[in-house]
């Protein structure tokens, strides 16, 4: 038998167009029904609550109303005041059983209700209106809807009453407890769907705001981790590149060795805005009010770019009016960091002509004065329509600055920040071809008491070589003098390497512990006058070390030796009994300032 082969044509089948999947408003959808449904039960209790209150005042107002009244079944209308007078006390005394008491209510009150319109005529119709509130309140749903009809619905019964009344008032009841009731009804209800909706609002930003809170937590831990791997291997490359630098070495050898260590002075600058953007966005970033020499940073700060001024051929001025009081209180290494931007900013933009810093006073007071730093390039200037972005995040006035001039983008932006967060504005005026003029004001609490010296910048100063001819000569005549015996405990053997060198320039007597147990040991077997301390250590954890030595009567000054920047890890660690700290890459000068304060 033969068989039939049919073909088929193959069926063209339109693609179906699928609205794309939000994954992320998917996975917050149950989130939201759960905020929603928890918003509902808390307003739910919340008026059920507020409606068993009124009726425990409503039971005692019928209550008084019956005894003065004497209606003619007393005894049943008392009894309906005692029973609501009960069944409130027991809603608000047991919580739990609140849903479940409403519901017994409502199939009492139900059929109570029209035989007191039957009973009493006019007189319990007259409070319909107040009896309608409970239900409306303390239910829901189906309950909440069928209650409030039988209730109100119990005035029309007032014609089956055997005793006299008043027609046309009667009729006025009526329309006035139907109304009423819709009324309270839809009030109740709008009032209780705004606060579940409000409620709601509240529990999802509450969960925003802890989501939010871990974040910034996480951060935080991020922001300290990067920073201790980071400074770690450029403590390393910096730290042993200054020790080369100063000893004897070949004139040959020396040109690359110097670009190295700038190249790494380079990224600690890079890695320092980072961390001061994320901390300024966080609003971490801590500042300080003490006394200082205004005078002296500024010139501190000017003096510090002459050489960098001259090896481009431009005049670097700097002008204070005589009218500025240089002893003020106030955060120096902000103010140092501020102006450092401004300036080496101003510097890099200018190929010819000068750079000039003007300081002058604006107001005064017996307590305080107003200064205004203008610092006045006579570089490329920015584009009217550039201005406005200039101090945003990662924001240069175009795309080809980067390739010429390099930068990250960010010291304007917390040069905007830091002026704010000490209470100042920055302002910016500057015309293509002529050069620009950056200008930011501050007050200043007078000091009262002399300044002797001036806090010295820390914030762009460090990208100076710590060892010019001068310090080396200081360093020098230090080697031979016997100044103390330190600990140094780190984990990580580059930078105990480095911190030997340093130190023993300085003419130190170092011992080397890579842990917490060791240094421990030492420290139980030799008196040190100073331990310097990493942050973060495996096994014995930085405070774990510090709490065993003071147990052990271990009374020697201890400086955090780390590569965080994070406020709260150094609170943390000074908190836990450290003395001070001293970060990561080490300035030779600054440790040479932790020594002469602790050993003399």
């Amino acid at each position: 038998m033969a068989k039939a082969f049919v073909d088929k044509a193959p069926v063209d089948r339109a693609p179906v167009d699928r609205a794309p999947i939000d994954k992320a408003s998917a996975d917050n959808a149950p989130t939201e029904n759960a905020h929603l449904n928890n918003s509902a039960d808390t307003v739910t209790l919340s008026l059920r609550k507020t409606g068993f209150r009124l009726m425990l005042g409503f039971s005692l107002v019928i209550i008084v109303v019956i005894a003065v009244a004497r209606p003619d079944n007393i005894v049943v209308a008392l009894g309906i005041g005692i029973w609501c007078l009960i069944m409130s006390c027991a809603a608000l005394y047991f919580s739990d059983l609140d849903a479940s008491i409403a519901k017994l209510w409502a199939i009492v009150a139900c059929p109570i209700a029209p035989y007191l319109v039957l009973s009493n005529g006019l007189l319990p119709a007259s409070l319909i209106p107040l009896m309608t509130v409970f239900p409306i309140v303390f239910l829901s749903g189906r309950w909440r809807v069928a209650s409030m009809a039988v209730i109100a619905g119990s005035t029309f019964l007032v014609p089956f009453y055997e005793g006299e009344y008043d027609h046309a008032v009667w009729v006025r009841l009526c329309i006035t407890n139907v109304v009423v009731s819709i009324l309270i009804y839809q009030l109740v209800s709008r009032l209780e769907a705004a606060l579940i909706e409000s409620n709601a609002k509240t529990i999802k930003l509450n969960h925003a705001l802890a989501q939010e809170r871990k974040a910034s937590a996480a951060q935080a831990r991020f922001l300290a981790t990067m920073s201790h791997e980071i400074r770690t291997p450029l403590n390393g490359i910096l730290g042993l590149t200054d020790v080369v630098l100063s000893k004897e070495i070949s004139e040959s050898a020396r040109p690359n060795l110097e670009r190295i260590q700038q190249s790494g002075i380079s990224l600690n600058r890079i890695l320092n805005d980072v961390l001061d953007v994320s901390k300024l966005n966080a609003g971490k970033l801590s500042l300080e009010s003490a006394p200082f020499d205004l005078v002296s940073t500024v010139q501190s700060c000017v003096s510090f770019y002459y050489q960098l001024a001259q090896n481009k051929n431009i005049a670097l001025n700097s002008s204070i009016a005589d009218d500025v009081s240089a002893n003020v209180f106030g955060d120096a290494v902000r103010l140092s960091q501020v102006l450092n931007n401004l300036i080496s900013n101003a510097i890099k933009f200018t190929q010819q002509g000068s750079v000039s810093l003007v300081v002058e006073r604006v107001t005064a007071s017996s307590r305080e004065q107003a200064i205004k730093f203008s610092v006045i390039d006579t570089g490329e200037g920015i584009e009217q329509s550039e201005q406005v972005d200039i101090f945003g995040a990662f924001t240069q006035a175009n795309s080809s600055i980067n390739r010429t001039h390099g930068g990250t983008g960010l010291g304007l932006q917390i040069v905007k920040s830091l002026v704010e967060a000490m209470g100042g504005y920055v302002s910016v005026n500057s015309e293509v071809g002529k050069g620009s003029t950056f200008s930011f004001e501050l007050a200043f609490t007078l000091a009262k008491k002399e300044v002797d010296t001036a806090i010295e910048p820390a914030a762009e100063p460090t990208t100076e070589s710590s060892h010019s001819p001068q310090l080396i000569d200081q360093e020098k005549s230090l080697v031979d003098m016997s100044r103390g015996s330190v600990l140094v405990v780190d984990d990580n053997e580059i930078n105990r390497v480095v911190a030997q060198s340093l130190l023993e320039d300085l003419g130190v007597s170092v011992t080397l512990a890579s842990s917490g147990g060791e240094a421990l040991l030492l420290a139980s077997q030799k008196a040190f006058d100073l331990i310097l301390m990493d942050l973060q250590m495996p096994e014995m954890t930085r405070a774990e070390t510090t709490l065993e030595l003071r147990n052990k009567g271990v009374n020697t000054p201890i400086v955090a030796f780390t590569a965080s920047v994070v406020s709260d890890e150094i609170d943390k660690a000074l908190s836990s009994g450290m003395s001070s700290y001293i970060t990561k890459p080490v300035d030779s000068k600054k440790l040479s300032t932790v020594i002469e304060g602790h050993l003399g």
